[in-house]
């Protein structure tokens, strides 16, 4: 999503002073975090950051709503989960006219009734861009384009209020130029009824409020229209999602959602979006099907892409570990 949708194949990497990084980029968030040395980091996630918006382009519901163990990337505030320890990680590829691809991995862990931890990690690449010279055959093999980051995260629970924070440490690649960032991000979630909830959030948000091309801001509604509505000999769940996602400089972009949740094993969801690119509004449609087995969740996702750049694809597992 370039930079709101999946259809802009775009790097725009500043250096810094003119002078790639020493420092081993796959090592770097890791060795920040625990150095915490915030005065070497720029103050907002780097531009390739905006790889990420391809991945929200396969979610099949509202940013601000998502749940399961990575449901934090999304919404810093907690899902609810079962008490103990909880994995998960997506796998998500693009089309190859556009060519990216790239993984999310996190884990949370409750801490009695009122606060939860997570870990997260992600990385988002181009695919297949290989050093040429006066031929297309490729010399000295690929080039290194990518973001990545790493990020921890705090959640509270107040009976029906669950609010939390997620501290991101990026690292952006492009070719021998490399930035890094940090990024600072809060949001809620409200039961207001048994059958209405609410949820907002900012995702990659600077922490000193400077440059925020990167950063996207959801608001997310859901209406729960039945919790045991009779289906094929089961009952089902039936729910109903209104969700938005603004961007500084662009348009909003607004999505309706739906998903059937039949006997708590096999959950259905589709969602229409509507997007706005190159000064245009675009349909984007996602499906999607999890599957649910003990401890265990295995979910596929797909959403179209625009001007005929083909789909975005997404497969996930979730676990419950620790009881």
């Amino acid at each position: 999503m370039a930079p709101c949708g999946a259809s802009k194949r775009r790097v725009d990497t500043p250096t810094r002073g003119g002078q790639p990084s020493r420092v081993p980029s796959f090592w770097r968030p890791a060795v920040l975090a625990l150095a915490l040395s915030a005065a070497q980091l720029h103050a907002q996630a780097p531009p390739a950051a905006d790889f990420w918006r391809v991945s929200a382009s396969s979610l099949t519901g509202a940013a601000a709503l998502e749940t399961g163990t990575l449901g934090i990337f999304w919404n810093p505030a907690p899902p609810p989960q079962p008490a103990g320890l909880t994995l998960g990680i997506e796998m998500v590829q693009t089309s190859d006219a556009l060519g990216l691809s790239g993984i999310l991995a996190g884990a949370g862990y409750s801490i009695g009734q009122l606060a939860q931890v997570g870990l997260l990690y992600g990385r988002m690449q181009v695919r297949d861009l290989v050093r040429t010279t006066t031929s297309p055959t490729s010399v000295g093999g690929d080039i290194p384009v990518y973001e990545q980051f790493l990020g921890a995260n705090l959640g509270v629970r107040l009976d029906r209020f669950q609010a939390g924070l997620t501290v991101a440490f990026h690292d952006q690649r492009f070719d021998v130029l490399d930035e890094n960032g940090v990024t600072l991000d809060a949001g809620v979630r409200v039961a207001v009824h048994r059958h209405l909830n609410l949820a907002a959030a900012t995702h990659f948000f600077p922490v000193d409020f400077s440059r925020q091309e990167t950063t996207d801001y959801y608001l997310g509604a859901e209406i729960v229209a039945g919790d045991s509505v009779p289906f094929a000999g089961s009952v089902a769940r039936v729910v109903l999602q209104l969700g938005t996602t603004y961007r500084g400089s662009e348009d909003w972009e607004y999505t309706i959602a739906g998903a059937l949740t039949v006997a708590r094993v096999v959950r259905v969801e589709t969602a229409v979006t509507s997007e706005a690119a190159y000064g245009e509004r675009f349909l984007r449609l996602g499906v999607g099907v999890s599957l649910f087995i003990g401890r265990y969740g295995i979910g596929l996702a797909a959403g179209s892409g625009q001007n005929d750049v083909g789909g975005t694809y997404r497969v996930g597992i979730d676990a419950q570990l620790v009881q």
